[in-house]
């Protein structure tokens, strides 16, 4: 990862398929991105700055988190659901390894539509 990933000059995506597990001790949930060897403590997900988890998100819920990168369509209306990208964790999802640095995005952009060029054009804003 650091050898091949972090000389790349363009921004990166990966795509994973997370784990979920109780910690009985802390009593929650907690996920992460499973892969063998020496990252199996640390994650994958130890390697980037910014990590978001893609959801199914009922509207109902959604409608406290209007922002311009979340748009609902009357296609979202018809199934009462969106599939959205979580950009930062909530108090139903402290177990996640979701982050970013501060300020990347505000309380209202918790949920972004699960666009990954819309995604990598606000990573792209908030660097410059």
């Amino acid at each position: 990862m650091q050898t091949k990933v972090a000389k790349l000059k363009v921004p990166s995506l990966f795509l994973a398929h997370t784990k979920t597990e109780l910690n009985e001790k802390a009593m929650e949930y907690e996920t992460s991105v499973p892969v063998k060897g020496a990252l199996k403590n640390n994650g994958i997900e130890a390697f980037f700055s910014t990590v978001v988890a893609a959801k199914k998100v009922e509207l109902k819920k959604l409608e406290k988190f209007a922002n311009e990168l979340l748009t609902i369509t009357d296609e979202d209306r018809d199934v009462g659901f969106k599939h959205v990208f979580q950009t930062r964790i909530t108090k139903e999802t402290t177990g996640e390894r979701i982050r970013s640095p501060m300020g990347m995005f505000t309380r209202e952009q918790t949920y972004i539509d699960n666009d990954a060029q819309l995604l990598l054009d606000h990573l792209n804003n908030f660097y410059k």
